[in-house]
């Protein structure tokens, strides 16, 4: 199977331009897309109650329903996986990236609105892969 390119998501209006150059990318390298979704958990999942259980299967299960409508709509000449997980941003992330071996991640602009986001930057500074910033 060909490697793929990892396209973070987090459903913000400047998507669909992420996602586009992740195909546009793994048409030009022949892989595939692998387009993740992590719910960033409120607290230790392994510690937390059951309405806090409860917040975060809803949270990933609205992202299973846009992960949904994405397949449908996914054109058919690039293959696409879609993950939702629920963890760290960053770790789930690096993690994949190792796990599947990854060309590249592709991901929004770490600088949306005020000062930077520490979670872009933090992806940029320990990803073991190309990073590549859709403005």
């Amino acid at each position: 199977m060909s490697k793929p390119i990892l396209v973070g998501t987090d459903f913000n209006p400047d998507m669909p331009q992420v996602i586009e150059q992740g195909l546009v990318l793994a048409r030009a390298l022949g892989g595939h897309v692998v387009l993740v979704h992590a719910v960033e958990p409120i607290e230790d999942p392994d510690k937390s109650d059951g309405d806090t259980e409860a917040f975060h299967d809803r949270l990933m299960a609205l992202a299973e329903e846009k992960m949904a409508i994405l397949r449908e709509t996914w054109p058919d000449d690039v293959d696409l996986c879609t993950l939702v997980e629920l963890g760290c941003r960053v770790e789930v992330m690096l993690r994949l990236v190792q796990e599947r071996e990854a060309l590249m991640l592709v991901m929004g602009t770490p600088f949306r609105g005020g000062p930077p986001v520490g979670i872009g930057l933090q992806l940029l500074a320990r990803c073991t892969c190309p990073v590549v910033i859709v403005p």
